[in-house]
């Protein structure tokens, strides 16, 4: 817990140098300022266990050097964009426990230095496309989707049907 509580303020963007932002379990609330995605140089975006709501924003998926993003426990909402597929050096996607919704994109699949996903707990529908599916099935390098998990074993309903899941239905 770092202590601090407020909002997000979109004057951060001015950090241009910014390499890591990480305010995880904390008590910030409001929306992540689209000014954000200005961060260029930044590797790592961490505000799990917050009390975020809104949408990502798109141009969070204009950041061409992002490795981590974090937003895991929070109270997002609306869809995950197929921008997502811009980020090419993404390996971490933690957006579980939210109430994200619509489907998981196919340019998921184009993230080929993705090696861990977590969507579940979320309003996610759909399958898990197939280009994520070849992902996880690829053991040669450069990419090997090693966790992979979302809701998908309901008892006989899954909200996203997945054959190629690590895990189904993660109860933390």
């Amino acid at each position: 817990n770092d202590g601090l509580a407020g909002t997000l303020i979109p004057e951060m963007f001015n950090l241009d140098q910014l390499r890591f932002f990480i305010l995880e379990q904390g008590n910030t609330t409001g929306t992540i300022p689209s000014e954000y995605g200005l961060f260029e140089r930044l590797l790592i975006f961490d505000m799990d266990f917050n009390d975020l709501s809104g949408q990502i924003p798109e141009e969070m998926f204009n950041l061409d050097l992002l490795q981590q993003l974090d937003l895991n426990d929070n109270n997002l909402d609306g869809t995950i964009s197929p921008n997502i597929g811009n980020l090419k050096t993404l390996t971490f996607l933690q957006v579980d426990h939210n109430f994200l919704s619509g489907t998981i994109p196919e340019e998921l699949g184009e993230l080929q230095a993705l090696r861990i996903a977590f969507f579940n707990d979320n309003d996610l529908t759909g399958s898990m496309p197939a280009s994520v599916c070849a992902n996880r099935n690829n053991t040669n390098p450069p990419g090997f989707l090693g966790t992979l998990v979302t809701d998908c074993n309901p008892p006989n309903n899954p909200e996203v049907e997945c054959s190629c899941c690590s895990s189904c239905n993660v109860i933390e």
